[in-house]
């Protein structure tokens, strides 16, 4: 990374909850619910303008909610309307009301943002996968008008529940029309509104291509970004400021070329400044050092990226943070955190955009699971199509007496200098498994050496874990829950000489004999937790 530090270190995001509110939604509400959650933070924010070809603000060259007369039944399924009755109608009203009184969201929030100092750029989704019935408004006339230009073959048969047929209602980029109509969303999100930037987010959802055509079609694919990086630099050149492109790609190098982004050639050519790694589903899996040594000596930021619905404890937010900035990340983003409260926000600014600040505060270190390829549905599917397989889940088999499984959890802090120092005040090993028996014991290893069953806490349901609120995007301001769990952890004391900084290797064997019984044994995840003095 050569480019000076210009951007905030903490991107907050949000997807445009406000305007599915109960009208009236006015521009005072999106300053005090939106705006001023964020004026206590250095960070910046991006702001999404809208799902599967519906939009939800002021732009012209895509489909308003409510502006062109279509039905707004909305009886009909939709993943994203019906935990939330009534959204559709909501939308179309607030939208139309806040044009006609001021423009539209995107105005309100530039002018705003500006005034308060907060970076401010709209979020392009460049493909949407949720299951969504094609009679819902939501749905957008752009597929309903023209099945041929969707991934899935008009009439084609695929196996439901394969990749295939989970991103078989998405656009097309194989298809001029496809490229032509979203280049024309994405000019008009910098052209017509005085933003900072542009974000084209790769990761809603991914899925570009028919699997089979993807990795060839990587060159239409840059073909569009070299467009919009070169009207973007010429827009800012006019306005006499950098404009910023920003992307969220897929979570390593590899499976972004094989889904149809290559990356590589992207920064290779300068096309873009930020790159945002990963939609946070297998942050603990996500090389970011290689998309750091891909872009040494250019002019690209990279962020790594946290998923509020994979983790909400502040803990897991630290751990990532840390072993992040250690490998040359210059900053976070954060999804799905967009109703948490001004006061969470600030304090989680001043922890993650301050490396140094880091250290002595208490953190997990996990690994991650990517999650089954089929059966899958809808945006499901896409997540895991673009993920690469990762060392969670792992299934323990009776009477083996070989070497392992053995499973890495890479730790940032520096246990053994923090226990010396007095800052340490433990140091704690998490084990999460599925189907244990009362009999049942583990073999447990931590960097070769032995760790006693005897010394093992074994919890089966009824411990919490926090976790984002139920209906997040339907509230403000919302809080991390305590949620119980009825799964089962097995937790052992470490002694801190025993835990590198960097990569430390669990070895399990079970022990028990289960050839008599039908379920095996699971073991999900694996934390490391560590809690300082002074470091809630």
């Amino acid at each position: 990374m050569a480019a000076a530090r210009a951007f905030p270190r903490v991107i907050f995001t949000d997807d445009g909850w406000l305007m599915a509110l109960e009208p009236p939604v006015t521009a005072e509400d999106l300053k005090q619910k939106m705006v001023d959650a964020y004026a206590g933070t250095r960070g910046a924010l991006g702001f999404s303008i809208g799902d599967h070809e519906m939009y939800h603000c002021e732009i012209e060259s895509g489909e308003q909610f409510g502006a062109s007369g279509q039905s707004l039944d909305g009886s009909t399924y939709s993943f994203v309307h019906s935990a939330t009755p009534g959204a559709e109608q909501h939308i179309a009203t607030n939208l139309q009301a806040m044009i006609e009184s001021d423009g539209g969201p995107l105005h309100i929030l530039t002018d705003q943002c500006r005034k308060a100092g907060i970076p401010f750029f709209p979020r392009v989704r460049m493909n949407s996968h949720y299951v969504i019935d094609p009679a819902h408004p939501g749905y957008g006339s752009f597929r309903r008008d023209r099945p041929d230009l969707l991934i899935g073959r008009p009439d084609e048969r695929l196996p439901e529940g394969s990749l295939e047929w989970a991103i078989r209602t998405a656009k097309n980029y194989a298809c001029d029309e496809v490229r032509d109509y979203m280049q024309r969303i994405i000019f008009e999100c910098f052209e017509r509104f005085d933003v900072d930037g542009v974000e084209l987010d790769f990761m809603r959802h991914p899925g570009w291509f028919r699997i089979e055509e993807a990795h060839q079609n990587c060159y239409l694919m840059t073909d569009l970004l070299r467009k919009v990086h070169d009207r973007l630099q010429q827009v800012g050149d006019e306005r006499g400021r950098k404009l910023w492109l920003i992307v969220r790609v897929p979570p390593t190098l590899a499976d972004s070329v094989r889904t149809g982004l290559d990356v590589s050639a992207w920064v290779d050519q300068q096309l873009i400044d930020i790159i945002v790694v990963g939609g946070g589903f297998i942050s603990y899996e996500t090389p970011i050092d290689e998309f750091v040594a891909a872009t040494r000596d250019r002019d690209c930021l990279i962020y790594g990226c946290i998923e509020a619905t994979r983790h909400m404890d502040r803990r897991y937010l630290r751990g990532l943070a840390d072993r992040w900035y250690q490998d040359g990340a210059d900053g976070i983003y954060l999804y799905n955190f967009y109703t948490m409260s001004p006061k969470w926000n600030a304090q989680t600014d001043a922890e993650l955009s301050d490396p140094s600040c880091l250290r002595y505060l208490d953190k997990i270190h996990a690994t991650a699971a990517a999650g089954p390829v089929s059966p899958v549905e809808g945006h499901s599917g896409a997540f895991r199509y673009a993920s690469p397989s990762t060392q969670m889940p792992v299934t323990l088999q009776p009477g083996y007496d070989g070497i392992g499984p053995l499973i890495g959890v890479r730790v940032s802090d520096d246990i053994q200098q923090a226990h010396a120092d007095g800052n340490l005040k433990s140091c704690m090993l998490t084990i999460h498994v599925a189907g244990l028996a009362t009999n049942d014991q583990l073999d447990v290893g931590l960097n070769e050496q032995p760790i006693s069953w005897n010394a093992a806490r074994i919890e089966s349901g009824g411990w919490t874990k926090q976790q984002v609120a139920r209906v997040f995007w339907g509230q403000y301001p919302t809080y991390p829950e305590d949620v119980e769990q009825d799964g089962t952890r097995i937790q052992f004391d470490l002694n801190p000489t025993l835990v590198k900084h960097g990569l430390n290797t669990i070895e399990l064997h079970l022990t028990t004999n289960r050839s008599r019984r039908d379920q095996p044994l699971v073991v999900e995840n694996i934390e490391i937790t560590t809690t300082y003095a002074n470091g809630a």
